[in-house]
């Protein structure tokens, strides 16, 4: 209780302090929108990063869950501090000392277990200012390929037993008959393995009556759903003999077939990626770089094909010229159809179009509202810049990157060049009708270019 109390008191103390502070002594720490998922055992990277970017070697970082006074990972005085620490992190928790100077104030977590899942809080501290942000990872486990049984208990009543292992959180279990009707059966019995994942089983009664039953597993997010299938023959009861053969003859066909649509299925999903792919590249444009809308900061390559953040340079003001951002446009504009391209990217960017009467001077925000759509790549961080942002999975490794926007449409795509993988789609762009429509691109890497390349051929 005393703990608590000065725990509370200590916070309140804070809040009165910054609550004198001048705006221009304040910075935001900024997290991802959207949870950051992983599964049991990979690592897990907690994104979080001043705005605007400044060096965050000398503040104090504070990562922690419910209880402030036991820090996941306390950084101050550019060291480590252990002393109480929370056991469970011990050894596994670090930040990324490199980028720090960047304003980057990322978490690394190893070995991720069930017992990480959960909120943390990312505070960051000046002598005169303080801010938190909260960023929620989320454990998820996909279990196993459930198994389904027969069982006879005793008497005349026989039940079919469907049981998964390694999930979390807890799944649906859901039985249908061959219509596809959903069949009541008995709420499912949940087991809680040493590593805090759940074991699921499921019993449904069967009548005496051939059927066939298929027993669904379902996480509870967007994942591939889990099922398996039983045939029940009717002279399963009086005969055991019978209902193995049976049994044994339709999972023979079941698992041909299956194995079969596999892999007309491949075929025809590779069939069908190439043709789109090259619908896609047949609207391939050569784009380069407009110096008179580069940012001072910015330095070019004399081709126009190259660049990346540089020392501030003294350049006469152009009304074309983004002044805050470090951010260049294309010298080509579109007005009509289709038009792709494709550019090698570094660690820290902003790629996507934006129209002609977009704001570009002054501090404003990427988003549709504002005219520009945009994927955004910091770090460990992965986003399309809608509002609020969506987040993409972390597991992209990302270095050749496609846009294609079609004005018709209203639309604009990104993909990975490598893989030839959609990754975001914007829908329903707005501008007004005739509006100029310009790549645009925005780096924070002072070590690696932004590279437009060479316009592609349709025959790939």
């Amino acid at each position: 209780m005393e703990s608590d109390q000065s725990q509370w008191l200590f916070v309140t103390l804070l809040f009165l302090h910054q609550s004198c502070v001048s705006g221009s002594d304040t910075f935001q720490v900024v997290g991802p929108a959207a949870p950051v998922v992983v599964s049991p055992g990979e690592d897990a990277v907690l994104p979080c990063y001043l705005s605007p970017r400044e060096n965050a070697e000398d503040l104090q970082i504070r990562w922690f869950r419910d209880n402030y006074a036991a820090p996941v990972c306390l950084y101050h005085n550019r060291r480590y501090i252990f002393e109480n620490q929370f056991p469970s992190y011990r050894g596994k928790v670090e930040l990324f000392p490199e980028e720090l100077f960047k304003g980057n104030v990322s978490l690394r977590l190893r070995d991720v277990r069930r017992s990480d899942h959960g909120l943390y809080n990312c505070l960051v501290q000046s002598p005169r200012h303080y801010e938190v942000a909260l960023i929620d990872l989320g454990v998820r486990a996909l279990g196993s390929q459930p198994s389904v049984s027969l069982h006879s208990p005793g008497g005349d009543q026989a039940q079919l037993l469907c049981r998964s292992e390694g999930w979390f959180p807890q799944p649906a279990v859901i039985w249908t008959d061959r219509d596809g009707n959903e069949v009541t059966s008995q709420p499912p019995t949940v087991d809680t393995g040493s590593q805090g994942l759940l074991s699921v089983s499921s019993y449904i009664p069967v009548k005496q009556e051939s059927n066939i039953f298929s027993c669904l597993v379902r996480s509870a997010l967007p994942e591939p759903d889990w099922g398996s299938q039983l045939h029940i023959p009717r002279d399963y009861f009086p005969a055991p003999s019978g209902w193995m053969v049976a049994l044994f003859l339709t999972a023979a066909v079941t698992v041909a077939a299956s194995v079969l649509l596999v892999i007309q299925w491949r075929r025809m999903d590779r069939k069908e990626k190439l043709t789109e792919w090259r619908w896609i590249c047949s609207a391939s444009a050569a784009v380069t770089l407009d110096p008179d809308t580069a940012h001072c900061e910015l330095s070019l390559s004399e081709d126009g094909k190259r660049v990346r953040l540089g020392q501030m340079k003294s350049l006469s003001y152009n009304r074309y010229r983004f002044d805050h951002w470090p951010c260049v446009l294309s010298r080509e504009a579109f007005t009509s159809g289709r038009h792709y391209w494709e550019l090698e990217v570094n660690d820290w960017w902003t790629i996507g179009v934006t129209i002609e009467s977009a704001e570009r001077k002054g501090k404003f925000s990427f988003c549709p509202q504002q005219g520009y759509w945009c994927l955004k790549s910091y770090w460990a961080g992965f986003f399309a810049l809608t509002d609020p942002a969506t987040c993409l999975p972390l597991s992209l490794q990302l270095r050749k990157l496609g846009v294609c926007v079609d004005i018709e449409e209203r639309k604009v795509s990104f993909y990975t060049v490598e893989s030839r993988a959609h990754l975001y789609t914007f829908t329903d762009m707005v501008f007004p009708q005739g509006e100029k429509i310009y790549p645009v691109f925005w780096t924070g890497d002072e070590y690696k270019d932004l590279e437009l390349l060479p316009a592609v051929s349709v025959e790939i």
